[in-house]
């Protein structure tokens, strides 16, 4: 069982500083009357003489003292400065890590990763850990049908969605008008209307300009142009 350490006040301390600095008795004896040990009043003599200075000038402690607390000051003000650069940067970072879709976080999450745990990742990325075990069941009947609306498409651009529903049937695919509408919206697709140029008049400079003479005539009767 360890012994417990004494602690004594700073009175004490000083007043046996004080009479071991007299000289009238020795450092032994005046630890041995109260009950110290010698080595902690010669410990408390060397600091007390090492500090003398300060006790005679006490304005120059002070003055050590507020200047060592605009350093430690002005550490901090810089420190917090590089803490806010370094919070907002990661602010950015997590919040476009968060906008990827769920295949994209899978990927980045490191499952060996020593210095943060997958909790912490999925946490940051804002997915759960069933989300991150969490594949995908592609279904290919679907798949099938997008790529050939797709091929319809590139062959035929003006088709509607009526008109790839019956390419569809004809093709052997077995889907609803409803299904190929939601595929096409999904393709970002759209017909791509066969429209006919606007026919308007155009000026001949070969031909002479003619003022328009009825501008401002009050027609009042008949035969009167």
């Amino acid at each position: 069982m360890s012994r417990k350490r004494t602690v004594y006040k700073t009175e004490l301390k000083t007043k046996l500083v004080l009479e071991a600095i007299r000289g009238e008795k020795t450092i032994n004896e005046i630890a041995s009357e109260h009950n110290i040990l010698p080595k902690n009043l010669q410990n408390w003599k060397t600091k007390f003489l090492e500090n003398a200075e300060l006790a005679m000038e006490p304005s120059r402690a002070v003055k050590e003292y507020k200047e060592e607390v605009l350093e430690l000051k002005l550490k901090i003000d810089k420190y917090a400065k590089v803490v806010g650069k370094i919070t907002v940067e990661r602010d950015w970072a997590v919040e476009k890590l968060q906008s990827l879709d769920l295949s994209n976080k899978q990927e980045i999450v490191e499952v060996q990763a020593q210095n943060i745990s997958l909790s912490k990742q999925c946490q940051l990325l804002k997915i759960s850990r069933s989300a991150f075990y969490y594949t995908s069941v592609v279904n290919e009947k679907k798949e099938a049908i997008k790529e050939h609306i797709q091929k319809v498409y590139e062959e035929v651009p003006i088709y509607g969605e009526r008109k790839v529903h019956q390419q569809l049937l004809e093709d052997g695919f077995s889907v609803s008008l409803n299904t190929v509408s939601a595929y096409r919206r999904e393709l970002g697709l759209r017909a791509v209307l066969a429209v006919r140029p606007v026919s308007t008049t155009m000026a001949d400079d070969q031909h002479p300009k003619h003022s328009y003479k009825l501008r401002d005539l009050d027609i009042n009767k008949a035969n009167q142009v």
